[in-house]
């Protein structure tokens, strides 16, 4: 079935574009080519190496196809990289790799603010934030409920270690009930279950990722937006993991807007990491990376202030707790924009304090502890558009003998026409892993939208 599905996709897909040259059509084109240098940090090694890849983005939306409800989204990436076969013994002279990220037809009807999709889709419902390869509906109900679902087959991705398998069943499907009152309140419940997790098969001579097997991905939970009053909104969820029989997450924010020129906020997370990654064998059985980090709280808070309609000022900070250590991230960001919006520019400082065992691993001797502060700005006209961005990092102890990690960059553009524009960039930096690090790309864009004459 997964196989016969993804078979059938990219000739729908395909099928559909005659018909999409006819419709309201927008075109997404852009086209890198990247050169990088990197000579590793005596520390780390001796060599150089040369990557040349060449990457295209492509996208495409057609609205208004048959009888104007039917519409085709797609992006897609492709990528043909050169290797230097000198630093990377072995390798070969280019390989070829690309991906479909969504692909997809939808269906709007005209009540009920109802939809349908069919192809490779994102799903983002409540607790709920899958890829699949199926169908998709949603529809408003009376008196302020709603209800949507979806089905098909999971997207499998990169497999674990030197097993056969990344982890995922073939099947899953899942779903959303939801009430909703005016503008000030809005509760679902949702859910999502995926079929048995595959046991993993290792290659001749290989070894297993971990001692054990993968979890089943089956999570249900609810959400919650609640908005009392202009000046406060409360939006989160919580999931529940139907397999462990634990509480995986919680998520909230608060958001306070206490004059039009200041907004302050505040957020909890809570993971426990087993029941939210079960899917992962890292914490899906008994094994010695099971008892590190069995749960996880972030909380904190920030505000951002106004100064002027040309400038703003914001400031944070966040309190991280595991079993196994604590850190602290604090700082602020200063950003301003000028010539109405053409000019923008900011700096901003953080610092991360953490605690000598809050690494997964710990090292005697070694900190998380660092320094961080950048500088940006950016120029956009209707004719070019140039950017600086500096951006440094200052270790509290040594990292492979370094004790900071800076990256320059210098990006220009000319727009040949209102839908073309070509641009480079250039940066260079130095950080423990490589003593020299040089990178540069070439960018042309192109963005068009057109429709039946």
């Amino acid at each position: 079935m997964k196989k016969r599905l993804c078979r059938l996709l990219p000739p729908l897909l395909l099928a559909a574009l005659p018909a999409a040259a006819l419709a309201e059509t927008t075109v997404d084109s852009t086209t890198i080519l990247r050169v990088q240098q990197e000579a590793q940090s005596p520390a780390i090694g001796t060599g150089n190496k040369t990557l040349t890849p060449i990457t295209e983005y492509l996208g495409v939306d057609a609205d208004k196809l048959g009888d104007g409800n039917l519409s085709l989204h797609m992006l897609g990436w492709g990528q043909l990289e050169f290797a230097d076969r000198d630093a990377v013994p072995g390798s070969a002279d280019r390989s070829i790799d690309g991906k479909l990220t969504y692909g997809y037809l939808q269906y709007r009807l005209a009540n009920a603010n109802a939809q349908a999709r069919a192809g490779r889709v994102f799903i983002t419902e409540g607790i709920v934030n899958e890829q699949i390869d199926g169908v998709s509906a949603r529809t408003d109900l009376p008196y302020g409920f709603g209800v949507s679902t979806f089905g098909g087959a999971t997207v499998h991705t990169v497999k674990i270690g030197e097993t056969n398998t990344d982890g995922k069943g073939d099947g899953i499907f899942g779903g959303r009930v939801n009430y909703r009152y005016r503008g000030l309140l809005e509760v679902g419940l949702s859910g999502v279950y995926e079929s048995a997790a595959p046991t993993p098969l290792v290659a001749p001579g290989g070894t297993p990722p971990l001692n054990g097997s993968f979890g089943n991905h089956r999570l249900v939970g609810g959400d919650l937006f609640v908005r009392p009053l202009d000046l406060v909104q409360i939006s989160g969820h919580t999931s529940f993991n139907t397999e462990t029989e634990q509480v995986a997450e919680h998520s909230y924010l608060l958001q306070l807007t206490l004059r039009k020129d200041l907004v302050v906020t505040g957020n909890y997370d809570f993971h426990h990491d087993r029941d939210l990654f079960y899917s992962s064998p890292l914490f899906s059985s008994a094994n010695l990376l099971k008892s590190l980090t069995q749960q996880s709280k972030v909380y904190g808070g920030g505000a951002t202030y106004t100064i002027n309609k040309n400038l703003d000022l914001s400031g944070d900070f966040k309190q991280y707790k595991r079993d196994i250590g604590e850190a602290q991230r604090f700082g602020g960001d200063l950003r301003g924009n000028y010539l109405d919006n053409a000019l923008r520019a900011g700096l901003s400082y953080h610092y991360l304090r953490a605690s000598a065992n809050f690494a997964v691993v710990p090292v005697a001797g070694a900190s998380g502890s660092f320094h961080e502060g950048r500088v940006w700005a950016m120029h956009d006209t209707k004719t070019y558009v140039a950017s600086v961005d500096f951006i440094d990092y200052v270790f509290k102890e040594p990292v492979e003998d370094k004790r900071y990690a800076w990256e320059g960059q210098a990006s220009v553009g000319y727009h040949l026409t209102p839908e073309v524009t070509v641009s480079g960039d250039i940066s260079y930096g130095q950080n423990p892993q490589y003593r020299d690090e040089t990178k540069g790309l070439v960018r042309l864009t192109y963005n068009a939208k057109g429709g039946a004459k």
